[in-house]
């Protein structure tokens, strides 16, 4: 790893070569996909063919995908979730050290992203949005199914080719 001033820049491959460092920030729709019974081969054959170190997630998708565990009713499906959630695949460990917060900086952006759809007569979603500002305000390439809340932003949408 190559080391700026303000932290990596840069993978150094095994066979010497120098690779700029990608930050991609994982929408939670994302990691709803990958847990499915069925997730996208489009989407697994990017995640393979990225580092680990190069993804990351917002603390907002930690809570969403809680919240979605815990509305589910009893029994055996919401189970099965409760212990990946809490296990070492679940997102807080398979992430640990690249969950991204909603800081004071993201919250400022977030303000503007806001306004800013709204005064153009395009509302934004929120969530989307939080996670929008955090990506903006950590120099992320976000990667989700939903593209146009994002707009504006770098984006990756591995499952729009070959679901």
């Amino acid at each position: 790893m190559c080391i700026g001033p303000h932290g990596p820049i840069a993978h150094i491959r095994s066979d010497g070569a120098v690779q700029p460092l990608m930050r991609f920030l994982l929408d939670t729709n994302i990691i709803s996909n990958v847990v499915k019974a069925e997730p996208s081969k489009a989407l697994l054959t990017w995640l393979g063919a990225q580092t680990d170190t190069d993804l990351f997630i917002a603390a907002l998708t930690v809570a969403e995908i809680h919240r979605g565990i815990l509305e589910k009713p009893g029994g055996k499906k919401r189970k099965i979730l409760e212990a990946w959630f809490a296990g070492p695949e679940g997102p807080q460990a398979l992430f640990a050290n690249r969950i991204l917060a909603f800081d004071e900086k993201a919250a400022l952006a977030w303000a503007h992203m806001m306004a800013d759809g709204k005064g153009r007569g395009r509302p934004r979603n929120a969530f989307n949005i939080i996670i929008a500002a955090i990506a903006a305000t950590n120099d992320c390439i976000v990667v989700t199914d939903s593209e146009k809340d994002f707009e504006g932003l770098k984006i990756i949408n591995p499952l729009r080719s070959k679901r």
